[in-house]
């Protein structure tokens, strides 16, 4: 854990590209594509108002581009899986470090969806990279964060969502039911 811990911090500090590893379980199709769907949220790493930002991101990203399904009240903050679990099929949690490297912020994001029945893995996936904090393809989106949560976090809105854009490219798609699909329409993100 320590070797991977030091090549993480090694590649953000050496300047490279964004790195994006993904482990899907092999028998996802089988037993979780259809069972995993309702999932909590968990981001552990930032402070406040980072934290509002990268959960928000992180809920109306994955509910846009992937078939889970993350309410906005479903954010489980530091409670554990059991906690965190309740009424749900699984947990998306989020670990976050971030590091100021003057114009850019490194970002290290490690994420897993756990089983809430048994605890099990059923997706993990890492993004490492540095990202202008006004990168210009995100400042439509730069602004309306900083509407809504204030400008202490306009420096981590770009980083954020281009780690959480390269992660959730990464993840399975679940399958939806008639009705799932009709619940996640209502949700409207």
């Amino acid at each position: 854990m320590k070797f991977k811990l030091f090549i993480a911090i090694l590649l953000l500090a050496t300047g490279c590209g964004a790195s994006v590893h993904s482990w899907t379980r092999d028998d996802y199709v089988a037993v979780d594509q259809k069972q995993v769907k309702h999932l909590s949220l968990q981001v552990r790493g930032v402070s406040e108002p980072v934290h509002k930002l990268w959960s928000l991101l992180a809920r109306r990203y994955v509910n846009q581009h992937r078939n889970f399904i993350i309410r906005p009240a479903e954010l489980a903050g530091d409670a554990t899986i059991g906690v965190a679990c309740a009424g749900k099929e699984g947990l998306l949690a989020l670990d976050v470090v971030q590091q100021a490297k003057g114009p850019e912020i490194a970002v290290n994001l490690q994420a897993k969806i756990q089983r809430c029945r048994d605890g099990e893995p059923v997706w993990t996936g890492a993004v490492q990279g540095s990202w202008a904090s006004d990168e210009a393809t995100v400042a439509e989106l730069r602004a309306h964060y900083v509407a809504e949560l204030g400008k202490g976090i306009e420096a981590y809105v770009a980083p954020a969502f281009l780690a959480l854009k390269a992660l959730v490219a990464t993840l399975p798609e679940p399958v939806l039911s008639d009705d799932e699909q009709m619940e996640k329409i209502e949700l409207g993100e």
